[in-house]
């Protein structure tokens, strides 16, 4: 069974990157004394990118229902 070096998890065959880790996984299991490569970026930029732009879409959908909310406020203490 394939183990990842970093965290320790044991997979099914087949296996060869650890989902959380994102290491090449090992045939055995991890003692400590294995060799880590050195880490990639976290993430790609288009991926940053893209959280980036949902986070400011979910910031203005929450402004645009705040505003047409205090608008039918406005609206419903005239009549």
């Amino acid at each position: 069974m394939p183990w990842c070096p970093k965290c320790g998890a044991e997979f099914r065959a087949g296996f060869t990157v650890c989902n959380t880790c994102r290491l090449p996984l090992i045939d055995h299991r991890p003692d400590g004394t294995e060799c880590l490569p050195a880490a990639d970026e976290p993430e790609e930029k288009w991926l940053r990118d893209d959280a980036r732009r949902d986070r400011l879409l979910r910031i203005l959908r929450v402004l645009a229902v705040l505003l047409i909310a205090l608008a039918a406020a406005l609206l419903l203490r005239e009549i």
